[in-house]
């Protein structure tokens, strides 16, 4: 065999390993499967009694594919060509050793070895639990995924872990969520016995310190180490004159013996007890009141200023005020000579009063009532406006429909044409538009104007120029929907988005039962290609309804057809008779 060849047959054996893992996994890891893929892609990942490899690779021209499961020994025998101890070792490893062994002894076999299936094993957990017990866990699952076990007096500072070789070591779980110390919070393993130990202290810290809140603290740390390192230290604005701590135990009153801490007291390390809380406030809590007047006038602003918005107006400020220093200043496009207030105070309507100011009353600082609202429009807002109506995109929902027309309020500049503008705005005009038949309505006059080589002929120029109050009309595109065959009425039907082949068929009269009794249908679409009943109904597509088989119609007759052949065999054989 040569080299080529075995190049090319070790190549489509390869392919076809990797449809066959594809297949078993379904392309993108569905939920089960994400621990499996999770462990091949982790070097963490050790080899787990329990786990399932796949080894594949070319001996001498033939696929070989099979499956290893490690047991409890951990002794891993590749084919026969030898026996790899995987205790204490990860995937990447044992992968490593598997395909150097076959490699040696099959050079050029595409070895490959996959994980297909991690292992699932039993830990004990016990101590301050729930309920002591065995839990189902894998090889990638960590001590702290045990905690929702713990019960209240559980510490996280002291945990046992004796493992399957009586080796015994602990571990404190604080460590490893505030230091990241990922040594605290091994990874569990086949047979492990977890005890939970119970906690010596657990103490509160609340107020001006960086991060409040319960800790479990160890022997030996107390008031200093609670602030420093649990609580991270003090804030800014913390009180070291005023600290407190409130003593539960050992303490005759239900609420606690409460003492007054000073710095010294820090630096001394002051000696705590479990369930003490130490309360750290903040100097803020004890700045002067001062005193606010009540609220005189509250007023709005609208519109073309720079910060549009609701305002506490002082006394003496008034509408220049409000505008240059609260609404800081107009922008570019305001029109100051048409503001509009509406005054609610004082007014008989329920809608208020509408006032129109203009500069002159803006440079007088005219003065303004509570409540009053403010609107200073725009030049924009002057420029003339357009209709278009029709099969057009509702542009404030952002949503079309063939049977829904909308009408859009459009501003242009004068001398604009019709060119310009529907370019400008090609958004509006969706699948349903039949922009060839478009048309303009000015008055009682109608002007034809064909969209579609404004929107598609690039070197084509409309000089119809824009006037005031023109509608554009946008007429809708009608589809229709074949239907022929055994209906009652076969014909062409209005195309409606969303119905289903009955629906057609109804529309028709529906099936002739004595030509279609099975509801049979052919259905082809505007390309010829043939559909499902369950596919959609596009327009242009047509219905066919079959023609009952030639065997229904014979089924029809048949029981006619048997009884006059009984007759006639009767008859027969009575005239026999009777000439004998």
């Amino acid at each position: 065999m040569n080299r080529w060849y075995q190049s090319a047959l070790l190549g489509v054996m390869l392919f076809f390993c990797t449809l066959s893992l594809i297949a078993q996994e379904g392309g993108a890891p569905p939920a089960e499967d994400r621990n499996t893929q999770l462990a091949r892609s982790n070097p963490d990942y050790l080899v787990t009694a329990g786990d399932v490899y796949t080894l594949a690779y070319n001996a001498n021209g033939a696929p070989v594919t099979y499956m290893i499961t490690v047991d409890s020994s951990y002794r891993i025998r590749i084919s026969n060509l030898g026996i790899i101890n995987a205790a204490g070792r990860t995937f990447r490893q044992l992968k490593a050793d598997a395909e150097t062994i076959v490699s040696n002894n099959y050079p050029l076999s595409g070895v490959q070895l996959v994980l297909t299936q991690p292992g699932v094993f039993r830990v004990f957990v016990k101590g301050e639990v729930q309920t002591a017990t065995e839990i189902s866990t894998w090889a990638l699952a960590r001590l702290s995924s045990l905690t929702g076990h713990m019960t209240a007096y559980a510490s996280i500072r002291d945990i046992t872990i004796k493992s399957s070789n009586g080796q015994v070591r602990n571990y404190d779980l604080f460590k490893a969520d505030r230091l990241g110390d990922l040594s605290q919070n091994p990874y569990l393993r086949p047979d492990d016995e977890i005890t939970f130990n119970r906690l010596e202290r657990r103490v509160t810290i609340n107020g001006s310190v960086e991060r409040p809140g319960g800790y479990q603290i160890l022997p030996g740390e107390n008031l200093k180490d609670v602030i420093e390192t649990y609580g991270n230290g003090f804030t800014p604005l913390a009180d070291k004159t005023r600290m407190e701590l409130v003593r539960y135990l050992g303490s005759d009153s239900i609420s606690g013996d409460r003492m007054l801490l000073k710095e010294s007291d820090v630096d001394a390390n002051y000696i705590l007890r479990n369930y003490d809380v130490i309360t750290i406030p903040s100097i803020a809590d004890t700045r002067p009141v001062a005193t606010v007047d009540r609220l005189e006038r509250r007023i709005t602003v609208e519109g073309a200023v720079r910060r549009p918005g609701t305002y506490d107006l002082l006394p003496n400020e008034n509408l220049r005020d409000l505008i240059e220093t609260y609404g800081d200043g107009f922008i570019p496009l305001a029109d100051p000579s048409r503001i509009e207030i509406v005054r609610y105070v004082n007014s008989n309507a329920t809608s208020g009063d509408k006032i129109a100011i203009g500069e002159a009353e803006i440079a007088a600082n005219y003065p303004l009532e509570n409540y009053d609202s403010i609107f200073i429009p725009t030049i924009v807002s002057l420029r003339p406006v357009f209709f278009i109506e029709g099969a057009i995109k509702n542009t404030n929902e952002n949503v079309t429909g063939p049977s829904a027309s909308f009408r859009e309020v459009v501003s242009f500049n004068s001398g604009e044409t019709y060119s310009f503008v529907v370019r400008r705005n090609a958004r509006w005009f969706t699948a349903e538009s039949d922009t060839a038949n478009a048309y303009i309505e000015r008055g009682s006059e109608r002007i034809p104007i064909n969209l579609n080589r404004i929107l598609y002929d690039a070197n084509f120029r409309s000089e119809v120029l824009i006037e005031e109050n023109d509608l554009l009309i946008i007429p809708f595109r009608q589809y229709f929907v074949t239907v022929a065959g055994a209906v009652a009425v076969p014909g062409r039907y209005p195309y409606i988005p969303d119905r289903n082949w009955e629906y057609y068929v109804s529309l028709a009269g529906g099936f002739i039962p004595e030509r279609n009794a099975s509801a049979r249908v052919e259905i082809q679409d505007f390309n010829g290609k043939t559909l499902k009943k369950t596919d959609l109904i596009s327009p242009e597509t047509t219905i066919t309804a079959a023609t009952n088989h030639w065997l229904y119609y014979f089924n029809q007759i048949a029981p006619v057809v048997t009884t006059l052949l009984s007759i006639g065999s009767t008859v027969l054989s009575i005239i026999l008779i009777t000439q004998r």
